[in-house]
C-alpha cells in the first residue's frame, strides 16, 4: 500500500501509529522538513516578540448622521400617514404594515436613535431653543405657546441631536390681534398717497 501521487503524507501521532500496522516496506515515510523552515520559525518568533503596531482606526459602526436623519424623517412621515388623525392608532387598512414599521422603529430605539414628534408640546417659558420655528400662528383657546404641527421631527443618536426639529407654534390670541387685522384692512382700503377725511 503505497502513497498515491499528490496525496499528503499522514501527520501526527495517529498517522504514525497507523503506519506501524503495515510492514516496514509498505509504510509511508514522513515528509522531510522544508529547507528554510527553521529560519522561517525564527523570524516568526522574532515577529511575535516585537511590539505590535497600534491597530488602524476602524470606521465607526454608526452610520453617518445625515443618513440617520433622512431615514428617521422618512419613517416618521410614513408613520404619520398610517395613523388615524389625532391618535396613535393605525388606520384599519394599515394595521399589518404598521406592525412592520413599529418593529423597525423599535430597532432604531434599541440602537440609541430617538425620533421625536413635538406636536402638542408646550413651548418652554424661555422660548424654543432646540427647535426651528417655521411660523407662529395665533390660535384661539391657547393659554400659552404650544407646538401645533411638526414639519420635521427632532432626531437624536445616543442623546446627541443630529437633526433639529421644524415646527409651527400656536400662540394665544390677544385682543390686539383683531384690531391689528382691522388696521391692515383699513390701510389697504385707503387710496394711494391720499389721506382719509372723516
Amino acid at each position: 500500500m503505497g502513497r498515491a501521487e499528490g496525496e499528503e503524507p499522514s501527520m501526527g501521532l495517529i498517522g504514525t501509529i497507523r503506519q506501524w500496522v503495515f510492514p516496514r516496506e509498505f509504510r509511508i515515510a514522513d515528509s522531510a522538513w522544508p529547507a528554510g523552515l527553521p529560519e522561517l520559525l525564527r523570524e516568526l518568533a522574532a515577529a511575535r516578540a516585537a511590539p505590535e503596531p497600534p491597530p488602524a482606526p476602524r470606521p465607526s459602526a454608526q452610520p453617518e448622521p445625515r443618513l440617520l436623519a433622512e431615514v428617521g424623517t422618512g419613517l416618521w412621515r410614513l408613520r404619520q400617514k398610517m395613523l388615524q388623525p389625532g391618535s396613535d392608532r393605525p388606520l384599519d387598512e394599515m394595521r399589518r404594515a404598521y406592525r412592520h414599521l413599529e418593529s423597525v422603529w423599535d430597532a432604531l430605539a434599541q440602537a440609541g436613535i430617538e425620533i421625536r414628534d413635538h406636536t402638542g408640546e408646550p413651548v418652554p417659558e424661555g422660548g424654543i431653543y432646540a427647535l426651528k420655528v417655521i411660523a407662529f400662528q395665533p390660535t384661539p383657546g391657547l393659554a400659552r405657546d404650544r407646538v401645533l404641527e411638526t414639519i420635521k421631527p427632532s432626531i437624536y443618536a445616543n442623546g446627541e441631536m443630529i437633526q433639529m426639529g421644524e415646527v409651527i407654534v400656536g400662540t394665544p390670541e390677544t385682543p390686539g390681534d383683531d384690531a391689528t387685522a382691522g388696521r391692515g384692512q383699513a390701510a389697504a382700503a385707503t387710496p394711494q398717497g391720499g389721506e382719509t377725511h372723516g
